[in-house]
């Protein structure tokens, strides 16, 4: 079968013309053979439902574009809409074939309860059963048979279960985020999941990507097709549109003749270009063309300003720079904003206050000033570790949409470093002119301020995208009391990033996705090996006397079974009344362990699991020196 992937760049919501351009790369693909089309999950409606007040008439509004396509697509497609869920999105795929328009989730969870009323027993995937999702896309196409998924979880479940697929479609709807190469698609193959996928399945996999800044989630295409036995078949271009035909065949046993070789990687390039298209984009929904940044040669700042360059053009880009606070620091601004060839407009510190931090508020106000004049957005240079850590409550933030807002300051120097490859825009002075957050106790995490922002950040990103314990995050990473000192910031900071500005989202767990409850004064502090395994609480927990008389009963004889089998079992069990105490603290530790695994994972323990946690699936715990897998290149991941 000829399979097309239409990766197009759209405009969520934009209806009528989105469905023009779908008919249109419709009847392209059919010219050259194609089968069935494939649309992205974001093409028609993005990757956020609006809300429940507006779904009505949305989904009216949606349903005459559906009719619309059936009228006039000349082949087989696939759809994919959205709508809301109890806030949450829920994404539908809708397959328009000879007329007709049938909705693959939804037909699937029928399914699912018709056999569960013709067998009575509950349908596979019902909550507790360790079955696959209910609503779990699978049909024939021409005697093809698919299955479609739309998260990595869908993608775990048609691994762990025998589905007999020939292709398997995965629909992304995440977007691309510096911590999971998975979510980079075809520019990551070799370090993503999606050739596990393709082993564990025996199937083709079609990834398909969807192009655009949704909200404040960028998406870079990247559609691609793999062979079961992990070849390369056809890939798509990353940040462009592309019609992506490809040949697949489930008799074919390979080895193909022409196979493409997948590229190297880039995280920094990728992230780069990402933020770029993210920062355009998001201007441009909200009704802007040019930018205003502030430039005073510090690290954060150059970047900002080359960022808005290469986004928007030099035209676009107003620079105000603020000179006064290091001569060295003037150079370089003034270096940088000639090399990018922006207009500028200087401001000396000298002339606003001699109070440096009264001058730093008012020369935000200029900012605003002259945005305001050039009809312009305003760019903040805060990064994800200034958000974190340096914004506090009654500061006076920055107006506008922070790009770097969600990269750590270790990010933006990788960030910097690769972009100076390209073309040395940004000088050694500048590279070097970044803040290490004043934590107590830093200076013993390294000997130059790179070792100890790498430190912060560690903390940082274990807290919030690993979800790790402090306790953990003290064991790897040593320095247990700055590592308190710096979650202790943290929380204290919470109130401050509320009068923040947007960001582009650019890892798998934002700052807005970790909050802390105002007014909570309890801190975490790092544990022993004896109070984290509950030996304090050993006797004491209670879940009433006829459960904890269970417990014992049915831990005996699990102990039993794994020991000695059956014939110990029965021996155990004529002899219960020997069962001393140190059996009765042994089951409440037991208990302790699962009401703590209970409460970090909302399941069992992540130690516990395959490997593919995350909301992208990438699993892996930190290595040597404190640092994910190799060094300092982080491969971070989350339970979002």
């Amino acid at each position: 079968m000829k399979i097309a992937v239409a990766q197009m760049r759209t405009t969520a919501g934009e209806l009528e013309r989105t469905a023009e351009r779908m008919v249109e790369f419709a009847r392209r693909a059919a010219n050259k053979g194609a089968q069935l089309v494939v649309f992205p999950a974001a093409a028609l409606m993005g990757i956020w439902p609006v809300n429940q007040p507006s779904q009505e008439g949305l989904l009216l509004d949606l349903a005459e574009t559906l009719v619309k396509l059936a009228d006039e697509v000349p082949c087989p497609c696939i759809v994919p809409v959205l709508s809301d869920s109890d806030g949450a999105p829920a994404p539908e795929a809708i397959l328009v074939h000879d007329g007709k328009i049938t909705p693959l989730k939804l037909s699937a969870l029928m399914r699912s309860y018709v056999v569960n009323s013709e067998t009575r027993h509950a349908p596979s995937g019902e909550e507790g059963d360790g079955g696959p999702a209910k609503d779990l896309p699978v049909f024939d196409i021409d005697g093809v048979r698919f299955g479609l998924a739309f998260t990595f979880d869908d993608l775990d479940d048609f691994d762990a279960f025998d589905f007999d697929l020939d292709v398997l479609m995965y629909l992304d709807s995440c977007g691309f985020v510096m911590d999971d190469p998975s979510s980079g698609m075809g520019a990551a193959i070799t370090d993503g999941r999606f050739l596990d996928d393709a082993e564990a399945t025996g199937a083709w996999v079609v990834g398909v990507g969807s192009l655009g800044t949704y909200g404040t989630q960028v998406c870079i295409g990247g559609s691609f097709v793999l062979t079961p036995w992990g070849e390369l078949a056809a890939q798509a271009v990353t940040f462009d549109e592309d019609l992506l035909i490809a040949d697949v065949d489930p008799e074919f046993g390979g080895p193909l003749d022409h196979p493409l070789t997948p590229e190297v990687f880039d995280r920094p390039l990728v992230g780069w270009n990402a933020l770029a298209q993210g920062l355009s984009e998001s201007l441009s929904q909200m009704g802007f063309t040019q930018a205003a940044v502030l430039v005073d040669g510090t690290l954060d700042s150059c970047a900002v300003a080359t960022l808005a360059t290469d986004a928007l053009g030099p035209t676009n880009v107003h620079a105000l720079l603020v000179t006064g606070a290091d001569d060295k620091l003037d150079a370089s601004a003034r270096k940088l904003v000639e090399n990018l060839r922006l207009p500028v407009r200087e401001l000396p510190m000298a002339a606003l206050s001699p109070d440096r931090e009264l001058a730093a508020d008012l020369a935000k106000a200029h900012l605003a000033a002259l945005a305001r004049e050039e009809g312009a957005m305003p760019l903040s240079n805060l990064d994800k570790t200034a958000m974190a850590l340096e914004v506090m409550p009654g500061m006076l933030a920055p107006a506008g949409l922070a790009p770097l807002g969600d990269v750590y300051r270790y990010g933006v120097l990788e960030l910097v470093h690769m972009r100076n490859t390209i073309s040395p825009v940004i000088s050694r002075d500048s590279r070097r002119a970044f803040e290490v957050p004043a934590i107590p106790g830093i200076e013993e995490c390294g000997h130059t301020p790179e070792q100890r922002l790498e430190y912060v950040d560690y903390v940082l990103a274990s807290h919030i995208e690993w979800r790790r314990p402090l306790s953990d995050i003290a064991d790897d990473g040593g320095h247990p009391q700055v590592a308190s000192a710096i979650l202790d910031r943290l929380a204290s900071c919470a109130p401050g990033r509320l009068s923040c500005g947007l960001v582009i989202v650019m890892s798998t767990c934002t700052l807005d996705d970790a909050p802390w409850p105002l007014g909570m004064a309890w801190r975490d502090r790092p544990r022993t090996k004896a109070e984290r395994s509950g030996e304090a609480m050993e006797g004491a927990i209670s879940l009433g006397e006829d459960v904890d008389k269970a417990i014992v009963e049915k831990t005996k004889m699990a102990m039993a079974e794994r020991r000695d089998g059956p014939v110990r079992r029965e021996a155990e069990e004529s002899s219960q009344d020997s069962v001393g105490k140190r059996d009765h603290e042994q089951d409440m530790r037991e208990v302790v362990n699962l009401l703590r695994d209970l409460s970090i994972t909302g399941g069992l323990a992540a130690d516990q699991q395959d490997g593919r946690v995350g909301r992208h699936g990438q699993g892996g715990r930190p290595g040597p020196g404190g640092a994910p897998g190799d060094g300092s290149v982080w491969r971070t991941f989350s339970e979002n």
